[in-house]
């Protein structure tokens, strides 16, 4: 064989794996949502009943059954909290990231939704 069918084959069979992942990738992801953000926090909030200090976190998301759980982890810190909400899907991607909070009884800021930038669902956090 060929120098240069060699080097054709290799190429196809990257781009065949490539389209796979694509499909497998938007397969696991039926709601629109990336799987790994970043989130920074300019203040103390309440995250899923945890005060987590400002800073930036880094967020994922699992699924158990059909309950959706964000974990928020600090980069660079110990911070880390687990909380379950709803996805609500938006009319159209979203243009930027935006976080809304409410406040408490105590005159604390609780994280009430996240929409992610380029996402199609918007996440409700569980109060």
């Amino acid at each position: 064989m060929s120098s240069k069918r060699m080097l054709a084959t290799m190429v196809g069979l990257l781009v065949v794996m490539l389209c796979l992942s694509v499909v497998m990738a938007a397969n696991d992801n039926p709601m629109g949502i990336a799987t790994k953000q970043t989130l920074t926090l300019y203040g103390p909030a309440i995250v899923g009943g945890t005060l987590l200090p400002a800073g930036d976190y880094k967020v994922t998301h699992e699924m158990q059954g059909t309950t959706h759980i964000m974990i928020f982890k600090q980069v660079g810190g110990k911070a880390e909290v687990k909380t379950t909400c709803t996805l609500v899907p938006l009319s159209e991607r979203a243009t930027r990231t935006e976080q809304r909070f409410v406040e408490n009884a105590n005159s604390q800021k609780v994280l009430a939704e996240l929409v992610f930038k380029g996402d199609t669902a918007k996440h409700v956090l569980e109060q």
